[in-house]
């Protein structure tokens, strides 16, 4: 009876103190956002207007001379969300008529669709958003490899390989006497798409200008990146690694 006592008092005992702890965090944070407040610093989440997640305000936080290309590049995001959509809908009409690679079509276009949307987001949009934010040369070269795999990708599912979850030029040949209304949602995936890889390889260009002519060099991102490294605990471990190796070899 004792033990069993004692285990009980042992557990509620933990129970409170995780109580506790997590009582004194709450209120960290809270000290904390006020602190960002009373200093100018709190940006709370404004977007996605249905559910913030993130601060986003091309007006207030873009440089006005950057802020031509900052909106371009979010047009197209929502371009390519667009894009996304109207594919996923042609696919699903081809698994409505049961075409024989309907099913597979639309299930890698609604994973593109869902996916996609916020990666496209996150990996190359943002990039160029705090690229031209904080004139960061790295957030642009991020910036353009990621943009320039996803007009890869774009470009490939235009193509149309049947099975491959893009409703492109292939897929929509194939459906022209087969089902008219098919075939018309087909056709405008296909050109979404086509006009998707143009309107990018344009933004690409245009960053690249604008990135020249903000003074903005390989080199200045090459430091970046290593201060990035650096200053990471990775980075920091490293740098102690090797230098206590470094003395040792010299005792």
């Amino acid at each position: 009876m004792g033990a069993s006592s004692s285990g009980g008092g042992g557990e509620y005992a933990k129970e409170l103190e995780l109580q506790r702890r997590e009582a004194e965090l709450k209120v960290r944070e809270a000290r904390l956002a006020e602190r960002e407040k009373i200093t100018g610093t709190f940006t709370p989440p404004n977007w996605p207007v249905c559910k913030p997640m993130v601060y986003h305000d091309i007006d207030k936080d873009i440089p006005a001379g950057g802020r031509w290309l900052v909106k371009r590049v979010y047009a197209g995001w929502w371009l390519a969300v667009i894009v996304y959509l109207a594919n996923c809908i042609a696919a699903f009409s081809l698994l409505v008529t049961k075409v024989s690679t309907g099913g597979n079509m639309f299930g890698i276009s609604l994973l593109i669709l869902l996916v996609g949307t916020p990666v496209a987001f996150v990996f190359w949009y943002r990039p160029l958003y705090n690229g031209v934010r904080n004139g960061s040369s790295a957030s642009f070269f991020v910036f353009w490899f990621n943009y320039g795999f996803h007009l890869g990708v774009a470009a490939l599912l235009a193509v149309g390989i049947p099975g491959w979850g893009g409703v492109g030029v292939i897929i929509t040949l194939q459906q022209f006497g087969k089902n008219v209304g098919v075939a018309v949602l087909c056709v405008i995936a296909t050109v979404l798409m086509i006009f998707e890889v143009f309107y990018g390889l344009w933004q690409i260009k245009s960053a690249n200008t604008y990135f020249k002519s903000s003074g903005m060099t390989t080199d200045s991102a090459k430091n970046e990146a290593a201060m990035t490294v650096l200053n990471s605990r990775a980075g920091r471990e490293a740098v102690k690694t090797a230098a206590a190796s470094e003395l040792r070899r010299a005792i």
